[in-house]
């Protein structure tokens, strides 16, 4: 049985379609406030680059801070994707006392972060002590 012509380029548009459809998803758009009310407390930072291509790939925008529950210290910092694929990275914060040592602290684990290609998004934690004063982001592949 032969298939009428319009039929084949029914399907043919049908599979375009899906495909721009379903490769799509993997841009993300972005919309906020032209003037934003917020006020956020940014961090200068000290960056140590030991892997370029790490670095070539995903890029700290910005890191800001805030004191939550009267004395507990919360870091927020903005990841970029600077490639145009996915890309997946692993993270963890670590706390520091005044005196530069390690406070110790179950949400100092790696964790997963998941970038669709140019995508930004917030990271956060919150020290479970106040004596976390200080910090350290660290990424890995």
């Amino acid at each position: 049985m032969k298939i009428p012509s319009f039929l084949r380029l029914g399907g043919a548009f049908s599979a375009t379609a899906l495909a721009l459809l379903f490769g799509g998803c993997q841009n993300v758009n972005t919309y906020e406030n032209a003037e934003s009310k917020a006020t956020p407390t940014y961090v200068a930072d000290k960056r140590v680059i030991t892997d370029n291509t790490l670095a070539g790939t995903v890029r700290v925008v910005s890191i800001n801070q805030a004191t939550v529950s009267g004395n507990l210290l919360k870091i927020q910092a903005t990841v970029e994707n600077l490639k145009s694929s996915l890309r997946i990275v692993n993270y963890k914060f670590e706390w520091v006392d005044q005196d530069g040592m390690s406070v110790n602290s179950p949400n100092e684990t790696w964790k997963s972060l998941t970038l669709q290609g140019r995508e930004t998004v917030t990271i956060s934690t919150v020290a479970i002590s106040p004596k976390a004063v200080d910090f350290k982001l660290k990424f890995r592949e």
